[in-house]
């Protein structure tokens, strides 16, 4: 079987497909990882074969475009979903006119993709071949919970976009892919997609070398704080809720890792024998040693927290991240402060609650439990040969 698998421009949203693509490969399945050409190395250094695509369009720089296009976003703020699609429709575009041709020379069986490529709904359909959708984690409903019908997708959805797949002859509605893959745990679902196979969620965030310290006992409690990628796009002024919770955190007796890009390393200067800065480490090396999480909830980081069972503290600022808080801290694994709530003394309670509180702990470790006990990429292979023989 030929699989061809492609990601939006995001690391986030290329990692959750590797573990499948190595199942695949394991398998004797013949993958090939269709991406721009800022993920071609991620690809490679994942082991796996790239495929270079949409050369051209940047998401940032047409992101930017879109949100200047009627006088810009105010700092530290989301732009809205119709100014985030606007790019990702330019790059679908660039992505089809590689793909397309590339698609009916290799003839691939099936296509895998995350949602938010546009392009890989308009090559399974130009390659005549099934769609498996995989989720990257908590999916926010905008967008996807439109797809109960066609008529509710055609009236909800950004024109632009229902145009470009409507170029494609794109079904839009419950038949808009053939499969979903979604590993992301029952307590966490803002919507439930058609056609949903739930899936083990298997931690992958990129090549890396383990430091010596990670490996020594600790000392004390290990608590990690992280803030995603969003600095790279909206500014160092996002990490202003981290650098508040580091300095709130100096008079408790825990080491904290402080894992926050190189803008972070920067702000934090010399931040003391207690903090431990890092610029980046794969959050699947760093979890199964931390005690307690703090971050602003992107989907990646929460899921692999919950798969290591460790509990934690959400401060949601951007996009779908408040719905995810609130239903992290309705599973009970976690807990969340708005950020206009965020003081050093409620980061204090909070963390306390985190480590010695006798609620969210046990909570954690059951939704743990519970995403071990779903199949495994390993046992999905046989399901998508299945779909791509039309059994």
């Amino acid at each position: 079987m030929r699989v061809l698998i492609t990601a939006a421009t995001f690391r986030s949203h290329l990692y959750p497909l590797v573990p499948l693509a190595w199942a695949l490969r394991a398998a004797g399945h013949d993958v090939r990882i269709a991406v721009q050409p800022s993920l071609v190395g991620d690809v490679t250094a994942a082991g796996l074969p790239a495929v270079e695509v949409g050369r051209g369009p940047d998401f940032m720089s047409e992101l930017k475009k879109s949100i200047d296009s009627d006088g810009g976003t105010p700092p530290g703020t989301a732009p809205s979903i119709d100014k985030i699609v606007v790019p990702h429709i330019r790059i679908a575009e660039a992505v089809v006119a590689d793909l397309v041709p590339f698609a009916k020379n290799w003839k691939p069986d099936l296509v895998v993709a995350d949602p938010a490529a546009f392009a890989a709904p308009a090559i399974a359909k130009a390659a005549g071949v099934p769609l498996v959708l995989h989720t990257w984690g908590p999916m926010p409903d905008q967008l996807w919970a439109d797809l109960t019908s066609e008529r509710t997708a055609r009236e909800n959805w950004p024109k632009d976009l229902v145009a470009f797949l409507d170029t494609w002859n794109v079904e839009l509605g419950p038949d808009y892919a053939d499969l979903v893959v979604d590993p992301c745990p029952e307590e966490l679902l803002a919507i439930r997609m058609a056609k949903r196979q739930e899936a083990r969620y298997v931690p992958y965030n990129g090549a890396g070398v383990t430091p010596d310290w990670l490996d020594e006992p600790k000392r004390r409690p290990r608590v990690c704080i992280t803030w995603g990628t969003t600095s790279e796009f909206m500014g160092p002024e996002v990490l202003r809720p981290p650098l508040l919770a580091i300095e709130a955190l100096a008079g408790l007796d825990v080491e904290i890792v402080a894992a926050l890009g190189k803008a972070g390393r920067e702000l934090l200067g010399d931040a003391g024998e207690q903090v431990r800065v890092v610029d980046w480490m794969p959050l699947s090396m760093l979890m199964p040693t931390c005690d307690a999480l703090i971050s602003q909830g992107g989907p990646g980081t929460v899921l692999a927290a919950l798969v290591n069972g460790v509990p934690q503290l959400v401060v949601p600022q951007i996009s779908a991240q408040p719905l995810g808080a609130e239903l992290l801290t309705n599973s009970g694994a976690g807990l969340t402060l708005r950020p206009d709530e965020l003081t050093a003394e409620s980061v204090v309670a909070t963390v306390t609650e985190l480590l010695d509180g006798d609620s969210v702990r046990p909570a954690a470790r059951e939704l743990a439990e519970r995403n071990a006990a779903r199949p495994d990429p390993t046992q999905l292979v046989a399901t998508l040969a299945d779909l791509a023989a039309g059994r």
